[in-house]
This record gives structure tokens, C-alpha cells and sequence, in this order.
């Protein structure tokens, strides 16, 4: 039988034979116990979708039994309880204890249909949404690396408070990505999630863009304008590059912080916010307190929870894992059928540094995968390229004064090939792809240079 599974634990044999004949005859594997016991037994078997528990029952009343019932947390089924008239009130304190809804006998097969039925779409219902936001918060928290783990592990903690958050790392590593996950794994999901770019407003219309301006506040404010803040009530407000903030506007917005109001440009009356403001800077904040460029009681106020976004080259781990995802998603943006990476192309990218961390190498993998004349992404195509079409060579650094100290180019092909054992972690086949030579090759220059 296939569709969700029910049980039914009551100990009418009549009733039973109902709900089994009914149930089955909608398409719907269900499976009845006489008893506590053997309902008990029963959900130690298998996982059921929904279970109709009547109250009284010869060997523990429905009530009691709830708890263990209920004990799967969200792999719980879904519980409704029979009851009979006289004991409606007893029903209502079962709900209050978990259970969804009581189905009062006598019933017939239709009431007992749309009961089962709409418990069930409710359930599908709250599956997808609890799916859609959990794709929404972690679709780009892509990784399984120790850092990720624990970064993910931070905002389940933190995303249902309304403290605010100060996320810092460096450029590129997907801090809007937390900051968005703050949002959507929080009460505020279904709110709006509004960012602005500190460093990317004009200066003079920042205030206006953050608090709104009544008509007439300045020349050319011809009508009354919202700001960010009253766009992102209910929600939440990311304030990214918090520290090109200037100055001057840093005490109004501390108001904002600690009174929940908002006063708008040429206005006089405080304007009440319910808002929850994420923040987020790759620059060293108390560097710039200490400089005079940043109040320190704004930082403070922000910082209430820290959260620190490690550098892509902290989480090597993920790389292969993030190029594939961003390729797949290049991929659909592109309408192209699914691309792979090679083993060789994979190597190559978990070799290099990204000094611009995920942000670099989500590029690489656009650019690849359109430029691409195959579904397969070989190292060529993730590489690099000159304006002539070819592999630039990589750049060596020396520090020679002289023309004696200038390395010969043996010593060079040395020195490059330990450089990328090392990046490899001295897995030879990973190294020997990178070099772009087989493996038999790569075995000949480490025994001409004694790095066997």
C-alpha cells in the first residue's frame, strides 16, 4: 500500500475495521492496534505520518501516551485523539499537550477522510515551508568543513533572538549569505529582508535613504519618501560595509538602535521600528575607533553578537563541494545541460589561494562553464587565460641583486614543484594534475630534484 502510513489504536473492533476500510480505500497505508502496548509496539517499528489514538484504553489512557508519541521531535507523527462526547474537555487538554485535533465518536467515513486528509496537507504544508526556509537560509552556506559546520551551528543559535549582529570577515566571504541566514532560519522570515550598501550610497542622501525625508526636508524632495528602516519593519535591515558609515550620521543611528525609532529627515516626530539590524564589515573596527573614524558605543551596539565568516582558504575542504554548486547553478543560468568538473580541474582549484575566498571562485566558475565547449569543465577551463589565449605562467618572486643569485631554471622547476606538493598536501596525482604532466613524469622530476 503505498501513500502515508496511519495508525489507528483503539480498542472497538468496529471502529478499527471503519478507519482501516475507509483509510486503505483512499489510498493511505494504515496499519490498527487494539491497544496501547501494541500501538507502541507498532510506532517502534516503523514511522507513521499520522496516528488516530483513542483516549480510553484498556491497558493506559491516550493522554498519558502522548508523550511517547510525540517523542521524535519533528520525525514525530501527527496525533489525533478519539474520544467519545462525555469527554470532549479531556480531548482539548490532549491538544494542549500536542496533539493536533480529536475526532469525537460517532463519526462516519467522510468526516474521518477530511479529517485525515486535511491533517495531512497541513503537515505537507509545514514540510515545505520549513524546506523552502531552510533553502533560503543555508542554500549558499555551501560546505561540510569544521568552520561551516560551526558557523551553521551559530546562526541556528542565533537567528531566533533580535539582537543585533556584527558579521565580519574578509571581502568575498559570503557575509551577506549569513546575514540573509540570520533572517530566514528566524521569526522574521516571513518579513522583509532589505540591504543597503553603506559604501555605495552617496554620502549627503545617506541619512534620507536609512530614515526617509518629509517633503520639502531639501532641495529636491518633492514628496515624502520611506526609508530603509520602515522598508525592513517587521524584518530585517543588513547594513553591509558598517564601517564606510560616515561619521556624522553614526549617533543617529546608534538612536536607532537603542530607542527602536526613527526620526525622517526635516521631520520632529519619532517614528516607532520594529526592526532587526544585521551588520557587516571586512575592516577592523576598533582599528578604526582608535582612529577616530568610528564610535565606539555603535560598535558596541552592533557587536552585540559577533559572528566571523572564515576565509575560503580556512575551509579548503569545501572547495570542490562550492565549485561544483556554483557550476551547476552557472550551468542552469546559462541553460546548458549539467556540467562536471574534472578530477584535474578540481585539483587545480583546490590549489589556488582565492584571495578574493568564495566570491573569486564563484567568477572562475562562471566564467568556465560559459566559455566551456564541453559538459565536462577540464583544468584549461578553469584556469586563467591572457588577452592572447593563453595560460599565463605563474609569477615568480626572487629576491635577487645580482646576476649571481638569479636561480637557474632547474632550481626554479624545483622549488615550484615542492611549492605545489605542498598545496596538494603531497598527493601525487592531485599535484601531477595541477603541473599539468602525468604522474609518470611528475615521478621522474622528483627523483632528478631528490624530492622522492
Amino acid at each position: 500500500m503505498s501513500g502515508p502510513a496511519i495508525l489507528v489504536i483503539d480498542d472497538e473492533r468496529g471502529i478499527r475495521a471503519l478507519c482501516q476500510d475507509t483509510l486503505r480505500r483512499a489510498g493511505l497505508d494504515c496499519e490498527v492496534a487494539d491497544c496501547a502496548a501494541a500501538g507502541l509496539a507498532a510506532v517502534g517499528r516503523r514511522r507513521f505520518d499520522l496516528v488516530f489514538c483513542d483516549i480510553n484504553l484498556p491497558d493506559q489512557d491516550g493522554i498519558s501516551l502522548l508523550p511517547r508519541l510525540l517523542a521524535g521531535g519533528e520525525a514525530a507523527p501527527t496525533v489525533i485523539l478519539i474520544t467519545a462526547f462525555p469527554s470532549v474537555d479531556t480531548a482539548v487538554k490532549g491538544m494542549k499537550l500536542g496533539a493536533r485535533d480529536y475526532l469525537a465518536k460517532p463519526f462516519g467515513p467522510d468526516e474521518l477522510r477530511m479529517v485525515a486528509r486535511r491533517a495531512l496537507d497541513e503537515d505537507a504544508l509545514r514540510r515545505q515551508n520549513r524546506e523552502l526556509r531552510e533553502r533560503l537560509a543555508y542554500g549558499g552556506l555551501v560546505g561540510g568543513s569544521p568552520p561551516m559546520l560551526e558557523l551553521r551551528r551559530t546562526v541556528d543559535k542565533v537567528a531566533a533572538s533580535s539582537a543585533t549582529v556584527l558579521v565580519t570577515g574578509e571581502s568575498g566571504t559570503g557575509k551577506e549569505l549569513v546575514a540573509r541566514a540570520l533572517h530566514y532560519a528566524g521569526d522574521r522570515a516571513s518579513g522583509p529582508f532589505v540591504p543597503v550598501n553603506c559604501g555605495a550610497l552617496v554620502e549627503s542622501l545617506l541619512e534620507s535613504e536609512l530614515f526617509g525625508h518629509l517633503r520639502g526636508a531639501f532641495t529636491g524632495a518633492d514628496r515624502d519618501k520611506r526609508g530603509l528602516f520602515l522598508a525592513a519593519h517587521g524584518g530585517t535591515l543588513f547594513l553591509d560595509e558598517i564601517g564606510e558609515l560616515p561619521l556624522e550620521l553614526q549617533p543617529k543611528l546608534l538612536r536607532a538602535l537603542q530607542e527602536s525609532e526613527i526620526k525622517p529627515v526635516g521631520g520632529t516626530e519619532p517614528i516607532k521600528v520594529d526592526v532587526r539590524v544585521v551588520a557587516a564589515t571586512n575592516r577592523d573596527l576598533r582599528e578604526q575607533i582608535a582612529a577616530g573614524r568610528f564610535r565606539e558605543d555603535l560598535f558596541y551596539r552592533l557587536a552585540v553578537i559577533t559572528i566571523d565568516v572564515p576565509p575560503l582558504r580556512a575551509r579548503r575542504g569545501d572547495i570542490a563541494e562550492l565549485a561544483r554548486f556554483f557550476a551547476a547553478e552557472a550551468a542552469h543560468r546559462a541553460r546548458r545541460a549539467r556540467v562536471e568538473l574534472s578530477p584535474a580541474a578540481i585539483a587545480w582549484l583546490e590549489a589556488q589561494p582565492w584571495q578574493g575566498n568564495v566570491r573569486e571562485l564563484e567568477n572562475c566558475l562562471e566564467r568556465a562553464v560559459v566559455l566551456a565547449s564541453g559538459d565536462v569543465i577540464d583544468v584549461d577551463d578553469v584556469r586563467p587565460r591572457s588577452a592572447a589565449g593563453t595560460t599565463p605562467a605563474p609569477a615568480v618572486v626572487t629576491t635577487a641583486t645580482s646576476l649571481d643569485a638569479v636561480p637557474t631554471l632547474d632550481e626554479l622547476e624545483r622549488a615550484h614543484i615542492l611549492r605545489v606538493l605542498e598545496l596538494c598536501e603531497h598527493q601525487k596525482t592531485k599535484a601531477a594534475a595541477l603541473l599539468g604532466i602525468n604522474r609518470t613524469t611528475l615521478w621522474k622530476k622528483l627523483r632528478q630534484y631528490g624530492l622522492e
